[in-house]
């Protein structure tokens, strides 16, 4: 069977499975580009910069935070359906920065893989 990859300049809705979302009548769907390999390397190598050198524990996690911060809002258009008390949140930025972490790291993990983007690509 052939592969079949995601183009790196779609833009893919992809649904996350946080908190039985899916199940919703109205989930939260996440635009979002697949980050291939070579990204996330380049991501890798962003990280590896930042920390070479540092030697504190907590230096080097605000670091890896704010790498991944950086891909995040770089591969996430928009977001809907994510509310703060009855505002709903629609930028990636703020989505990362109020979402929980189980919630975040799902769509960094889908970003990256093209079986858990395809898994959780919403179906029109």
């Amino acid at each position: 069977m052939a592969i079949i990859s995601f183009d790196p300049d779609t833009i893919i809705e992809y649904v996350p499975e946080y908190g039985g979302n899916r199940d919703s009548d109205e989930p939260c769907v996440v635009r979002l580009r697949f980050v291939p390999y070579s990204r996330v390397q380049h991501y890798s190598r962003i990280l590896a910069a930042r920390t070479g050198g540092v030697s504190d524990p907590l230096k080097a996690a605000e670091a890896g935070q704010a790498v991944q911060r950086r891909q995040f809002v770089e591969n996430v258009e928009q977001v809907s359906g994510y509310y703060i008390g009855g505002r709903e949140v629609t930028d990636p930025a703020e989505f990362y920065d109020t979402a929980d972490t189980e919630l975040v790291l799902e769509i960094v993990a889908a970003m990256e893989s093209q079986a858990r983007l395809s898994e959780g690509q919403r179906k029109n």
